[in-house]
């Protein structure tokens, strides 16, 4: 029996069992996929969404946000206090001068007396009173006060100067007319504002006479609407004598020979020229439309040198031909 089951080993009619597959060499195609399979379905399985209080778990909550935040009032905050500190302490801050610029008529000393300077105060407790004056580091009480005082100046700008000063710049009016005003004269700006009284009238400007206002001229009044329209007939007479000296250079200036204007009614106004002979002409022109007309005949009436030997008289422009009356010896 042993003779015959070693011949069927030898001739392989021995039927084995199979041997236990080991990890190293065992290999099941359809396992591995069904494993793939399993895990694939494991990680597409939904997240379980689990139930929580409202409110209790913020998700999209930033605890460094509120901190940072808060860091940044804290650090404005101390600068703030910083500046306020060193505005409070810094000496430069402590007014000492004043400086004073643009004035011609008004004297610097007068403007210093109406400013109640006082030394060693503090330059920001006068600042304003508007916000724009204190940005701009402008004193508005100090402006409006100069300008109800002193009549001459026509604006006024005084702001903090570093360091330790206020400077004032002044701009004063220019008078574009001279008003005779009884014994005085009344310089007078564009606007008909009343810059100051003189004792004597400027060579430079004609006197406006027989001007007709009952108010007395007194520096700072504004002329009414009447002597407004007198003043700008006057201005525009005054105006006309300059451009047409402009236009004859070579000639005598009329706006300086003209001493006095004088309006009339209907439309008319005397001149008042008076020559380095002392003679004296009154010269009548309209104040219309012919106005720029009978000042050209003037001028080359002058220039002719026809009627200078004649003496004083009194010399009409609005007729077609021009009339001179001389005067009685």
């Amino acid at each position: 029996m042993v003779k015959n089951r070693k011949k069927e080993i030898r001739e392989g009619k021995i039927a084995y069992f199979p041997s236990r597959p080991t990890t190293a060499n065992s290999f099941n195609p359809r396992g591995a996929k069904n494993k793939k399979q399993s895990i694939q379905k494991k990680k597409a399985a939904p997240a379980v969404d689990y139930p929580v209080e409202d409110g209790r778990y913020d998700t999209h909550s930033n605890p460094k946000k509120g901190l940072s935040l808060f860091a940044k009032l804290f650090a404005f905050t101390a600068i703030v206090l910083a500046l306020i500190t060193i505005i409070v302490l810094l000496p430069a801050f402590r007014l000492e001068h004043v400086e004073i610029k643009g004035n011609n008529y008004v004297s610097s000393e007068a403007i210093y007396r109406e400013l109640n300077f006082k030394q060693d105060r503090h330059a920001f407790l006068d600042l304003g009173p508007s916000l724009k004056n204190i940005v701009l580091m402008r004193y508005g009480k100090i402006e409006a006060h100069l300008l109800e005082t002193f009549p001459e100046i026509s604006s006024v700008k005084a702001n903090f100067s570093w360091p330790s000063g206020i400077k004032i710049q002044v701009e004063e009016g220019i008078e574009t007319a001279c008003i005779r005003s009884g014994l005085e004269f009344a310089l007078i700006d564009s606007s008909g504002k009343v810059l100051r009284l003189v004792d004597s009238a400027p060579d430079y400007l004609p006197v406006l006479e027989d001007f007709g206002g009952l108010e007395l001229l007194v520096p700072g009044r504004q002329l009414d609407e009447d002597e407004m329209k007198i003043l700008e007939t006057c201005t525009e007479i005054t105006a006309q004598l300059i451009l047409s000296d402009k236009v004859h250079p070579d000639s005598q200036a009329l706006a300086i020979l003209t001493k006095s204007i004088q309006p009339l009614k209907n439309g008319y106004a005397n001149l008042i020229l008076q020559f380095e002979d002392e003679t004296v002409w009154r010269v009548k022109i309209s104040n219309g439309r012919s106005l720029a007309d009978d000042v050209k005949k003037l001028h080359e009436l002058i220039d002719s040198g026809k009627l200078l030997g004649q003496g004083s008289g009194q010399l009409d422009l609005t007729t077609d031909k021009m009339v001179f009356r001389k005067d009685n010896p």
